[in-house]
């Protein structure tokens, strides 16, 4: 061999070597950055999600009756709790499978925990136990001991170790947790599909998706599988299911509600930005709303998010007495978060429901839409990058740019928040926060409540995640502009109540929110019962 032919060998040799070293350093580096978790296979339950041979009797006499009804019935001695807990478990045996709603069934537990209600109203026990023996689904976020709560991903394979704080709180209150229901892959996305458990399909239409994040709970209740869901909402993930779902739904004010072992499957790492996350119940009625918040309200808080509330009671005004502000299509640095004409009808007849009550109504909009989103953008990318090597943001920047940075104008927002993702990056976004936090409660000094869509049309067809949507309508729209009025508002923790209005002519329910003052929840609710005789009421799936 010639001298130089070694030498290219040589060099040749030098040169895959170094690189062999590079790669394997690499891999090593991002192996080390990587959270590591004890991670199991999930076992599913597979009759959950099949057809059974033999249908489980059930009679029906108590699927579609209100919490509050199911409540009264059980303490006045008409119905054991294990009768009603037996008829929702046959009824979720039976049916789940055709929307994919539950993904863990508790049967043992619950059917125990029943008996423990009923015998504790034998013995008049039910002292600060407002929902005892009322079954209720768990949104599968929240750690049930003994459930997954892997958020939909292969990368948690996790048992909860122990119940959510917010558990408890309701297991105290007498409630008989029937389950933990469907979520979508890491809570991010407004469908129901992952890695782990089957796509949660629109009871209205299972073509169509029930929303997301708390997707598999809104189709639960809608089914009659539960009466009661405890969801969370960080961009629209209660209201968007709700609506979809022909639900009412309340999106509490942030840190109103404690939302700890909830918020990663990981009990090695606490997170401590939280800022556009609640939990909060959906259901059929807003009575049973008021019935889970009365529990909720009292839930022990965490300190690191949340400060004691002193909670004003609502109000004993008739509903002549309100001022409210609305509008269909809300102004943006962009023209305008467009609706369809599905829901700019129903919002119209609700609006000219309230007039004919003597309401004072007015086409307002606080001039701050654009400002809401960036906030939203930047606060989730200060959320996103909290704790994470550099590496990992970039992972996560460029998963997010193939996602949304050609559907909003604002994305430089996110861009510049995960790339610093700096404590003084993320004390710099809560002051801006408080600023826009206080022009929407200056708005809300001159009207009770302001009410808007949150999607813009009815549930759309289960598709590819993050693509464009044929819409009913005959356009096609980015995926998020399908909910411009859902996101925005966690920007600033407002709370809001999700009223439906009755289904389109395809069949399939429309809603739209109403957004009031910070801690204000107990007056929505009152307003949302007052209002309640005004829209449609629930419809049973076909």
């Amino acid at each position: 061999m010639n001298p130089k032919t070694k030498k290219i060998l040589k060099w040749t040799g030098i040169v895959l070597g170094s690189l062999i070293l590079i790669i394997v350093a690499l891999g090593l580096y991002v192996n080390s950055i990587i959270p590591k978790f004890n991670s199991v296979p999930v076992v599913l339950q597979k009759e959950l999600f099949e057809k059974p041979i033999q249908p489980f009797p059930m009679e029906g006499k108590f699927i579609y009756k209100s919490a509050t009804e199911l409540s009264m019935m059980i303490r006045n001695h008409q119905v054991t709790s294990v009768e009603i807990v037996t008829e929702f478990i046959n009824h979720i045996k039976n049916d789940n499978y055709k929307c994919n709603a539950l993904i863990y069934l508790r049967e043992q537990e619950a059917l125990h925990d029943a008996q423990l209600a009923d015998e504790a109203i034998a013995k008049g026990d039910t002292l600060n136990k407002p929902l005892l023996g009322v079954p209720v689904t768990i949104k599968e976020m929240f750690w049930v001991k003994g459930s997954p709560s892997t958020l939909n991903s292969i990368m948690y394979g996790f048992i909860a170790p122990r119940n959510a704080i917010i558990v408890n709180q309701l297991r105290n209150a007498g409630a008989i947790i029937l389950g933990t229901t469907n979520v979508p892959y890491m809570l991010g996305d407004y469908q129901t599909i992952g890695e782990i458990y089957p796509t949660a399909s629109n009871p209205f239409d299972t073509t169509r998706t029930p929303g997301g994040s708390t997707g598999g709970g809104a189709a639960a209740v809608a089914a009659g599988f539960s009466p009661l869901e405890l969801g969370s909402d960080l961009g629209g993930s209660i209201r968007v299911p709700a609506v979809f779902c022909g639900l009412w739904s309340l999106k509490p004010t942030y840190s109103a509600v404690n939302i700890t072992d909830g918020t990663s499957p990981d009990s090695a790492f606490v997170y401590n930005r939280m800022a556009l996350v609640s939990p909060g119940p959906l259901a059929r009625t807003p009575e049973d709303l008021d019935l889970m918040w009365n529990v909720l309200i009292n839930t022990p808080i965490d300190k690191r998010f949340q400060k004691p509330i002193e909670w004003k009671p609502a109000s004993a005004k008739n509903i002549n007495e309100y001022k409210i502000a609305w509008m269909d299509e809300w102004n943006t640095s962009n023209g305008s978060a467009k609706i369809s004409s599905d829901t700019k009808q129903k919002l119209s007849v609700l609006i000219d429901s309230l007039k004919q009550h003597q309401v004072v109504t007015e086409k307002k909009a606080p001039d701050i839409y654009n400002e809401l989103d960036k906030m939203f953008l930047r606060t989730w990318g200060y959320q996103f990058g909290e704790n994470q090597p550099w590496l990992l943001r970039k992972f996560i920047e460029m998963d997010f740019a193939g996602k949304i940075k050609g559907e909003s104008e604002n994305y430089q927002s996110f861009q510049d928040a995960i790339r610093d993702a700096s404590d003084e990056g993320w004390e710099k976004t809560e002051a801006d926060r408080k600023v826009l936090i206080e022009k929407w409660e200056n708005f809300f000094n001159d009207y009770d409540f302001f009410i808007c869509s949150v999607t813009f049309d009815a549930a759309f067809k289960k598709q590819e995640s993050w693509k464009p949507i044929a819409t009913d309508d005959g356009n096609i729209i980015p995926y998020t502009k399908y909910i411009p009025y859902a996101y925005i508002i966690n920007s600033t923790g407002h709370p809001t109540v999700s009223i439906p209005l009755g289904l389109n002519s395809k069949g399939l329910p429309i809603g739209v929110q109403i957004v009031g003052k910070n801690f204000s929840e107990n007056e929505l609710l009152h307003f949302a019962k007052l209002i309640k005789p005004l829209v449609p009421a629930f419809q049973q799936p076909k």
